[in-house]
């Protein structure tokens, strides 16, 4: 019995559970999004919302969409509950014809408060809604990314304008910025 326990002890000391999310840069997920938009959640169900779009920022659908809820757990969880009448930019990717599926969890599903202000698990430090939303349409301009949502080394990015460009829209909008910063492990072209 002593054996065992021993074993036990030991193999417990030794086993990792620090579990951590696997972020994906936003460079990659409004580069591979099907859709990004904002809107307010019309229906509330447990494994889905409908979603009517207010705004397309990249991408065209119906104005009303299903939304396939991201399941949460122990790294990754939404800051407040989805309920009827809740302001969201959100990234999808297409499931089918209607259905869409939010891209890393709480990375492609984003809180808007009546302020403006946004919110997410990940980030505090958000800036306002249509800076958010000017970063986003300034990059899909200045970048296209090359490669899947997973980590691979042949990944990369295309610079579609000159670096002057880009770093003056950089000095203009911070989210762009923390967005360019957030590809520099990968190679631009």
């Amino acid at each position: 019995m002593r054996t065992i326990l021993s074993i036990i002890i030991l193999l417990s000391s030794t086993i990792n559970n620090d579990f951590k999310k696997r972020i994906i840069p936003y460079g990659i997920v409004i580069s591979k999004a099907d859709l990004i938009i904002e809107g307010k959640v019309s229906n509330n169900s447990k494994n889905n919302y409908d979603f009517s779009v207010t705004e397309f920022i990249k991408g065209q659908s119906l104005k009303n969409i299903y939304v396939k809820k991201w399941g949460e757990w122990t790294c990754d969880k939404r800051i407040q509950k989805i309920e009827k009448g809740q302001r969201l930019i959100l990234f999808l990717n297409k499931i089918k014809e209607n259905e869409y599926e939010v891209i890393n969890g709480s990375t492609g599903e984003l809180f808007v408060e009546n302020n403006n202000s946004v919110k997410t698990f990940m980030k505090s430090d958000f800036p306002s809604v249509n800076k958010i939303k000017s970063g986003i349409k300034s990059f899909l301009k200045a970048f296209e990314f090359k490669g899947t949502l997973e980590y691979n080394e042949e990944n990369y990015f295309n610079r579609l304008i000159e670096q002057s460009k880009i770093d003056k829209i950089m000095n203009e909008n911070k989210f762009f910025k923390s967005i360019v910063r957030g590809i520099k492990y990968f190679t631009v072209k």
